[in-house]
């Protein structure tokens, strides 16, 4: 009865841990997606992050090309004109006008495009720390630093251009013939600190979107490697709940299906019987060829039986 209750209690454990290891494959399967969504939800805050700034980064450099090449023209212009301002009245003023309509304008774009990117950077830091939580995760998060000066060269940049713009407006309005010389001079040092500004600013933008181009390359290659790793941990798991599935079915077709009959039964004397072979049996079985034919011959001798009494000496024997 013990044998049979603990017998019992195996098979009901067995099928526990068979349950248990089931949940498990579940369970091992739901956290490798649960974690693989949040994985793929900050990476993709890096990655749409990314994209803007590459995307706003293109924009600017293309503008601030444009407010250099403009700046450039205006600095020649100024030089060729200066010498006969009453020739060239009618150049200098198509040229303060175009610098009205277009550097000024330019600069603003720029300003105003660079503006959003700061915001989006400190998205981007925010979402690269929180991966860097992760003990093998060491990714840079883009230099807010570097922004935040092209922004403050920017602010500068605008009062430069303006200041430009009304100087030479100054020049065109006079009546005298020629420009003077601290005129011309002013105009060309405004030119050349704008348009060493503008290259400042456009290889502080070159930086920032090499970086952020670097950083999403990473982030993809990262992004691939997690996901691998989490579905490889979840397989792993799975290999071993069917291993651990399996021997417990073992267990239960070992403890379940054993039949009692092989089971050892207790014996007393009167069941045990001796198994001695037959000393007789023995004996012909040892003996040499010709004794075994000699007894042959013996059992094929017929029997001698005595001869039967005749009927006539019955009733005188009764007699």
């Amino acid at each position: 009865m013990l044998k049979k209750t603990g017998r019992i209690l195996i098979v009901v454990m067995a099928v526990l841990v068979i349950v248990l290891s089931v949940g498990g494959i579940f369970g091992a399967w739901g956290i490798s997606s649960a974690v693989s969504n949040v994985t793929l939800k900050v990476f993709s805050v890096i990655q749409t992050g990314a994209q803007v700034v590459d995307s706003v980064a293109g924009r600017v450099d293309t503008l601030v090309q444009t407010a250099r090449s403009e700046v450039q023209q205006a600095k020649e212009m100024v030089n060729t004109a200066a010498s006969n301002l009453q020739e060239n009245r009618p150049v200098l003023t198509a040229l303060s006008e175009r610098l009205d309509n277009r550097l000024g304008p330019t600069v603003d774009k720029v300003q105003e495009a660079l503006t959003p990117v700061h915001d989006v950077l400190v998205t981007v830091s925010g979402a690269v720390s929180f991966a860097n939580s992760v003990p093998f995760i060491q990714e840079r998060a883009p230099r807010l630093d570097q922004l935040d000066q092209t922004l403050s060269d920017l602010s500068g940049l605008v009062a430069d251009v303006l200041q430009l713009r009304t100087t030479l407006r100054t020049a065109v309005t006079e009546k005298a013939d020629q420009l003077t010389q601290g005129v011309a001079t002013a105009l060309t040092d405004l030119a050349t600190r704008i348009d060493g500004k503008l290259a400042d600013v456009q290889s502080s933008v070159q930086a920032v979107q090499s970086d952020i181009v670097a950083l999403q390359a990473r982030i993809q290659r990262l992004q691939s490697v997690l996901l691998l790793l989490f579905n490889l941990i979840a397989l792993l798991a799975t290999l071993v709940y069917i291993w651990v599935i399996y021997s417990q079915v073992v267990v239960i077709r070992h403890h379940w299906t054993r039949p009692t009959s092989f089971e050892i039964a207790p014996t007393t004397p009167d069941q045990i019987t001796p198994a001695a072979p037959s000393e007789a049996v023995t004996s012909e079985i040892d003996a040499p060829p010709s004794i075994q034919h000699a007894k042959e011959d013996e059992v094929a001798l017929p029997v001698e039986t005595p001869p039967a009494a005749a009927a006539s000496d019955l009733p005188e024997k009764e007699n």
